[in-house]
């Protein structure tokens, strides 16, 4: 199944020269953390949507569309530790949304960058799951994904001996 991209911005993204530069929106959650992990892949800051988005420079591969569930790869660079750190502390899986938006969508001499009017989204990863997190001195990379239902064992939550001791005596 193919993504239906209106015409004018693929003429837009596939010329040699764009006056205006891509931006990636990365926003990470998970239970465990006070508030949303938000990145934007600039070296300066953004106020979108009346978030603060820190400028920490990462990189991503779009998600796959073909028969298997897709997935994707997520490189974050591990600039002050604290994102890396928290990201591969958290129990379980978070949850991570990509959103790329141009340039011409802020004002670029504000400081932080700040949104002209109301910013709309090119494309967008959208309740994916970040699992499979490693991470070194220089970067953190993980795979994004979408949870296959199909794959998961049923039931979903089993009687053991630390969950229900009381069954075990």
């Amino acid at each position: 199944m193919t993504r239906a991209i209106p015409a004018t911005i693929r003429e837009t993204l596939e010329r040699s020269s764009i006056p205006d530069a891509l931006l990636a929106f990365l926003t990470i959650e998970h239970e465990n953390l006070p508030e949303p992990i938000r990145a934007v892949s600039d070296v300066l800051d953004y106020v979108w949507g009346g978030h603060v988005f820190q400028g920490v420079p990462f990189g991503f591969r779009l998600a796959s569309d073909n028969d298997a569930a897709p997935t994707a790869e997520l490189r974050v660079q591990n600039v002050d530790r604290v994102l890396g750190e928290a990201v591969r502390r958290l129990p379980g899986r978070a949850r991570i949304r990509v959103e790329l938006l141009s340039s011409a969508d802020f004002d670029l001499t504000a400081v932080p960058r700040t949104e002209i009017g109301t910013a709309t989204p090119i494309y967008a990863m959208r309740h994916f799951e970040l699992i499979d997190v490693t991470g070194q001195a220089i970067e953190v990379t993980g795979t994004v994904m979408l949870r296959d239902y199909a794959q998961e064992p049923w039931p979903g939550v089993s009687a053991t001996a630390s969950r229900c001791p009381g069954l075990f005596r």
